[in-house]
Order: C-alpha cells, then sequence, then structure tokens
C-alpha cells in the first residue's frame, strides 16, 4: 500500500480549474493584444505609403529641373514595376495603386498623385486615399508638395 508521500508524488498534471484560469488569462491578453496590432499595422502600412508619395515627388521635382516638364504614369498594385523618370522601383506585392497626372504647357506645370490604399488607417470603414500636389503658374509656385487625406 502506498503511504501518503507516495500518493501526492504520483499526482500530476493540471485541474480542470487551472486550465480554465489559463484560458482565461489568455483570451484577456488577446483581446487587448489584436486590436492594438490592428492599429499599428494601419499606422505603419500609412507611414510606408507616406514615404513613397515622398520619394515620388522627389523624383518628379528632380524631372521637372531636368526635362522642363512633370511626368505622369499609373503604377497598379501589385506589380513590380521600374520608373526610371522618377527614379523609383515599385516592388511585387506593393499594396497601393499610385496615380499621377500632369499638365506641362507654356502657362503652367501641375502634377497630382493620388494613392488608392489597401488600408483604412482611421478606422472608418473605407480604404484610405491621400493626394498630393505641386502647382507651379508662370514660374510661381503656388502648391508645393501638399500631401490631403481625401478619404
Amino acid at each position: 500500500m502506498l503511504g501518503p508521500a507516495e500518493k501526492n508524488a504520483s499526482k500530476k498534471g493540471f485541474t480542470l480549474v487551472e486550465i480554465m484560469i489559463s484560458l482565461a488569462i489568455l483570451g484577456i491578453l488577446a483581446a487587448i493584444s489584436i486590436p492594438n496590432y490592428v492599429k499599428f499595422k494601419g499606422k505603419a502600412e500609412c507611414a510606408s505609403m507616406l514615404t513613397t508619395l515622398k520619394y515620388l515627388m522627389d523624383g518628379e521635382d528632380f524631372y521637372l529641373l531636368e526635362n522642363g516638364g512633370f511626368f505622369a504614369v499609373n503604377i497598379p498594385s501589385g506589380t513590380a514595376m521600374d520608373v526610371p523618370e522618377l527614379a523609383y522601383s515599385f516592388s511585387a506585392g506593393h499594396k497601393n495603386r499610385y496615380r499621377i497626372r500632369v499638365i506641362n504647357n507654356n502657362r503652367r506645370n501641375r502634377y497630382a498623385i493620388v494613392v488608392f490604399c489597401d488600408f483604412d488607417s482611421d478606422g472608418d470603414g473605407r480604404n484610405d486615399r491621400f493626394r498630393a500636389i505641386t502647382n507651379i503658374v508662370n514660374g510661381e509656385v503656388r502648391k508645393n508638395r501638399v500631401i490631403v487625406k481625401t478619404r
């Protein structure tokens, strides 16, 4: 027959109550961390898009200085594309679509870069959209690198 010390030594494992408490604690941690992860992921995607937008604006400025006008191009989301005129390369799988429209004539040079984002940084349920504008009329800069969130 086993003595009292030997009975306690043979019991190994966790009780149902201990397992339920552990699962409750994990559930609470998940409920706190998952929304924060989603929020910070949206902020990171927005920061990445704004960095790309600034590189494109730099490329447009240099293109204007070298060629006397701006460069128009459409970059679909997800496709690898080199844009040597703007000194930028998009990798395969990028998430946003970029559309650059320009006006180049004797009186005016203008570009508008519209970014159709694949994320919702402010939580309103719609994907964001940004616009960057530079407008030069008769050699005078009216708007220079203005970035506006339009949606």
